[in-house]
């Protein structure tokens, strides 16, 4: 399943049971996209599109992502849903009710994230040796979460174990030339903060889509509160993914000089990228989701999957079928 990005300036109509994407600019080639294998739109540009439009991504079952010039998120047309049902409803109200449930989900992915943490900066401790010292904190750090009793405990604890992450991660960094003290958002500080911001809001669409097409209602999470954003469970999910997906990504940008400040604008208290800049990310985004990996038993699969399984996984572990385990790269 693919993700279609739109950059240009176009009209959005259906024809025959098919997307037409025609750029208002006369020298660029009218596109005809089926969407039977197209998992979700992301639209960056200005775009016109009218009722039947909607009525063909509603009935492809295929949501449709909006961004601002900035490349933030500003909101989606997101299909009337056809997987869900109300046992999953029932029982994600049953496990985000009751506090003993609830914490047992929360504090298996925030161990998954740290393990995912750690795994991706020791990769460069041969380099930077440095790093050595903030593995040692997040792993002394990740025990203690089995001593909380509350979410705002696993939470709190979350963000010093993300605040030495990052910390390692700026070592990596300013070896590059690229400065990383802190994580900034709205707007971001620093080139790195805007890479960080693009890619995590990517990520988290990309998730929302996935689940999607399973019966997990999206609005009810674990970790985050759901009266914090409509489709709180995305984050919780994408939390998982975030080294793997985006961090990664940035990392591998930055070493291998993909990635450069004329890639980059500066606007009035912050930095955001570019138009070329987005399409270079995008690029190595989409590859990371389709790169593929043994997930066991000689079984290959594509990130992207992965998603996807994590949350029939979550699934089961609602129906009492098989304890949640999170993702671990």
């Amino acid at each position: 399943m693919q993700t279609v990005y739109i950059f240009k300036d176009a009209y959005l109509r259906k024809k025959s049971s098919a997307l037409y994407i025609e750029p208002k600019s006369e020298t660029e080639k009218p596109v005809y996209v089926p969407l039977k294998n197209v998992s979700c739109l992301m639209v960056f540009s200005e775009v016109e599109l009218n009722k039947k439009t909607l009525e063909l991504f509603s009935n492809s079952q295929v949501p449709v992502f909006f961004y601002n010039y900035n490349g933030e998120y500003v909101g989606c047309f997101y299909p009337v849903e056809t997987n869900k049902t109300g046992e999953m409803l029932i029982l994600q109200f049953q496990h985000y009710q009751d506090l003993e449930k609830r914490i047992v989900i929360a504090r298996e992915i925030l161990l998954g994230v740290a393990d995912n943490m750690m795994s991706l900066i020791k990769r460069y401790v041969d380099k930077y040796s440095q790093i050595q010292e903030n593995i040692s904190k997040i792993e002394s750090l990740k025990k203690t979460y089995y001593r909380q009793e509350t979410i705002a405990a696993l939470m709190a604890i979350e963000g010093n174990i993300r605040k030495i992450y990052y910390e390692a991660l700026g070592k990596i960094f300013e070896s590059k030339g690229f400065k990383f003290e802190e994580r900034t958002m709205r707007p971001p500080a620093d080139e790195i903060n805007a890479l960080i911001s693009f890619g995590n809001t990517l990520l988290y669409n990309v998730v929302l889509s996935e689940i999607f097409k399973t019966s997990l209602e999206p609005s009810i999470s674990f970790l985050h509160e759901p009266n914090k954003r409509k489709f709180s469970l995305q984050l919780d999910i994408s939390e998982i993914f975030k080294p793997i997906l985006v961090d990664r990504v940035i990392l591998n940008m930055v070493n291998k000089s993909m990635i450069k400040k004329e890639d980059f604008r500066q606007v009035e208290g912050g930095v955001y990228l570019n138009e070329n800049g987005k399409k270079k990310f995008i690029k190595e985004f989409e590859n990371g989701l389709e790169e593929t990996f043994d997930y066991g038993n000689g079984q290959k699969m594509s990130y992207k999957t992965a998603i996807r399984y994590e949350c029939y996984k979550l699934i089961r572990h609602l129906r009492e079928e098989e304890a949640y385990t999170a993702f671990r790269w």
